[in-house]
């Protein structure tokens, strides 16, 4: 038995219902993650923005409420930063693993992206809703994220975008693969891939929404391409460490760069056709990580695995660059996995040209329903 498109559908709603806040933005996910996240937040949001733009205003709210006021190491919070990890509800804190509050405190900042998605977020349901009361009064924390964009978030080799955790207990990692990408050897602080191309996709957005953004916010184009690009695997490595050494590992976070304007259409194109690869491209949707890397590991939580939300932003790059094709073939896996399964979990392994279920995932996953929201969209209207 697998689920009909429609059954799925369904199955997305209630999950979605299920995980909306009373004032209106997603929890993560359930049962671990009944809280706000910046980055997790922002991007269920957008998935949903066609439909329901209410998603995004109460997000944006929600993540402007509590942007980073002062330097703080335990939580790792900086004037302007947009936090990761918010517990805001009597129920958020009772889910709490005491561990964490002990360890990290709340808010928790340990996010390199979660600014750049926010400030995307804001750019986005501007353009939709042309909402300008609501611009009006977020265009402070506008100005506080474009600052930190410029200065704190630049401590990377030639001035890339970089983490580097300050609170011996936090997050190693503090991209979207936050968890066991520490198995990979990277120097901190790290700059990640996908992270410049947030970045650029950001700054372009604060220039739309009219703010003064100082210049050293930009990311270069030229020193990028020399510092990621792989000629030999015709797309961008995974990081750069602290030490200079570029992690050459083929991942799916390169195809996050699609439609970001710090990549040429040619670099795009490449990348585009790389991430069918026989190491990256399953039946059942694009896996986090080549097979042909020593740390890869199908089953593992984000060194092979296969995710959701991960292929639906792969999914409107290659949409934005015009590979409609491509895009098709993404979504169309990942919904028949998704149907297969029978659930729409955070994540999940291929095991011979099928979707397996994975005890490590959560069972709902705010933006991998979002993702099947929009991914049925976007099947409606081919």
């Amino acid at each position: 038995m697998t689920f009909t498109r429609a059954e799925l559908e369904a199955r997305a709603r209630a999950d979605l219902a299920q995980l909306r806040s009373p004032e209106g933005w997603y929890q993560a996910g359930l049962p671990r993650f009944a809280r706000l996240f910046g980055r997790d937040g922002a991007i269920s949001a957008l998935q949903v923005l066609p439909e329901d733009p209410t998603v995004a205003a109460a997000t944006i709210r929600a993540l402007a409420r509590y942007q980073g006021r002062v330097y703080d190491r335990r939580r790792e919070e900086e004037p302007g930063k947009i936090a990761h990890e918010i517990p805001v509800r009597v129920e958020d804190r009772v889910r709490l693993e005491l561990r964490k509050w002990f360890r990290w405190g709340f808010p928790y900042f340990g996010g390199i992206d979660s600014t750049s998605w926010w400030v995307r977020l804001v750019d986005r349901y501007v353009a939709r809703t042309d909402d300008r009361a609501l611009l009006a009064e977020v265009a402070p924390n506008l100005a506080r994220a474009a600052a930190w964009m410029a200065g704190p978030a630049r401590i990377g080799v030639s001035d890339f975008v970089a983490y580097r955790r300050q609170n011996p207990a936090g997050l190693l990692h503090q991209g979207w693969r936050d968890s066991d990408l520490g198995a990979v050897p990277i120097v901190a602080p790290v700059s990640l891939v996908e992270v410049q191309g947030y970045h650029a996709e950001a700054a372009a957005a604060l220039a739309r929404l009219g703010v003064d953004a100082p210049r050293a916010i930009h990311v270069d184009p030229e020193a990028f391409d020399e510092a990621f690009w792989m000629p030999d695997e015709g797309t961008y490595a995974l990081a750069v460490g602290g030490d200079g050494t570029v992690a050459r590992i083929v991942t799916s976070n390169a195809g996050h760069l699609l439609g970001s304007p710090l990549i040429a259409p040619d670099r795009a194109a490449s990348v585009a056709d790389r991430l069918f690869g026989d190491d990256l491209w399953t039946p059942v949707g694009i896996r986090t990580h080549s097979t042909a890397d020593p740390h890869f590991d199908g089953d593992s939580y984000h060194r092979g695995s296969i995710w959701p939300h991960d292929n639906w932003v792969v999914h409107e790059g290659l949409r934005a660059v015009g590979r409609h094709d491509d895009a098709r073939r993404v979504r169309h896996a990942v919904l028949d996995a998704l149907c297969q399964l029978e659930l729409i979990p955070e994540l999940y392994a291929c095991h011979d040209g099928r979707a397996v279920a994975l005890e490590v995932a959560q069972p709902q996953q705010a933006w991998s329903s979002g993702a099947v929201v929009s991914f049925l969209a976007a099947e409606a209207e081919d």
